[in-house]
């Protein structure tokens, strides 16, 4: 029993629940009452109550969070990011010169397509755009209204989490105070070798190691607890912004969208003039210039093909040089090969003779 000495001096000692213990679990000596009363649970230190001992505790998150998740996973919206998306994808899509048959003549022809785009025509094809645009922007809306009941459930899980950082607190203090009265208790068998005493001891050194470790483990789910807060915050901070960065689009780049379209038409339709009798000009030189150069490549690259021979020099020289370091290189990996095999047998027969000599050792030495 003198080898359970060490663990035992290091247990607390009875007391140890000062204000500045409780301060560090968050709690305030207005919550010894509820501490001694969760330490009731404690008087059966039998396995079996003892880890289960302040499971009770983070109940509530997990219950909180999993019907959370179930409203998420039942709501057949898509995320707003996807229908602002949507909104940018049918805005850009909106091009002013595809609404007339696409004319089949080189160069110019895109520019003929745009001049046959009557104003109509462009007028109808943002009719139809704008009504897409606006259903999309309902069904945001929508969405931000449930964004606006994350923020208050986000505020419930705040108060509930804080519970739980309490009662955690709360049975770690009773945990600790147990310990403290169990040390005591091993303190008190010192000494005494009678069978009923060395029961007790093993009762209560079991009990020890169960109710240290479950009392580190509610201690490491208070500290989750407890990051979980500021998480929290910013959650709900990130969904206010994303709530104000949609009321931005619907008031304003929407509204944006629409002036600066109608400033398009007109400025489209002189812009497209103006191009077509410069794009006829650019299109006769530029058909010109590109035949030349056609030309010039097509000629000089059948001269060179003609005369290149089948297989190059450095393709031969290529080949030769790796073929002799491949040779090479395979012959070292062989050496290396055969070194490492024999170091590994004398590896292996050194580890062969440490295991022989534990195996020799009396099974009561100490």
């Amino acid at each position: 029993m003198s080898q359970d000495t060490p663990d035992h001096a290091l247990l607390p000692a009875a007391g140890v629940l000062d204000d500045a213990a409780l301060q560090a679990l968050g709690l305030t000596a207005d919550d010894r009452s509820e501490i001694a009363a969760a330490s009731k649970a404690l008087e059966d230190i039998s396995p079996g109550n003892l880890h289960v001992f302040g499971r009770e505790a983070a109940s509530k998150t997990a219950a909180f969070s999993s019907q959370l998740l179930d409203q998420v996973r039942n709501s057949d919206l898509d995320a707003s990011g996807d229908k602002l998306g949507e909104v940018v994808r049918i805005a850009r899509a909106l091009d002013l010169g595809s609404v007339a048959g696409r004319s089949k003549l080189p160069v110019i022809g895109p520019l003929i397509d745009r001049l046959r785009g009557s104003r109509d025509e462009l007028v109808q094809k943002f009719s139809t755009t704008n009504q897409q645009i606006e259903r999309l922007m309902q069904d945001i809306g929508r969405q931000q209204d449930g964004q606006h009941r994350r923020v208050s459930e986000f505020d419930r899980m705040f108060d509930i989490v804080v519970e739980e950082r309490r009662a955690l607190g709360v049975h770690v203090a009773a945990g600790r105070q147990r310990l403290a009265e169990l040390a005591e208790d091993l303190r008190a068998l010192e000494g005494l070798d009678d069978p009923q005493s060395r029961t007790r001891r093993a009762e209560i050194d079991n009990a020890v190691r169960l109710l240290d470790k479950r009392v580190g483990d509610l201690a490491v789910m208070q500290h989750a607890a407890e990051q979980s807060l500021p998480m929290i915050r910013l959650i709900q901070a990130n969904a206010i912004q994303l709530i104000e960065k949609f009321n931005t689009v619907r008031n304003v780049t929407i509204p944006s969208w629409k002036r600066q379209f109608a400033i398009q038409l007109s400025l489209d339709e002189q812009k497209n003039a103006v191009a077509l009798s410069n794009a006829i000009d650019d299109a006769t030189n530029d058909l010109m210039r590109r035949n030349a150069d056609l030309l010039r490549e097509t000629s000089v690259g059948t001269a060179r093909a003609n005369q290149r021979a089948v297989i190059d020099i450095a393709t031969l020289r290529h080949v030769h040089d790796q073929l002799i370091h491949t040779v090479e290189e395979v012959r070292q990996v062989h050496r290396e090969g055969i070194e490492q095999r024999r170091q590994a047998e004398g590896e292996l027969a050194r580890l062969r003779e440490d295991v022989q000599k534990q195996l020799a050792k009396p099974a009561l030495e100490v």
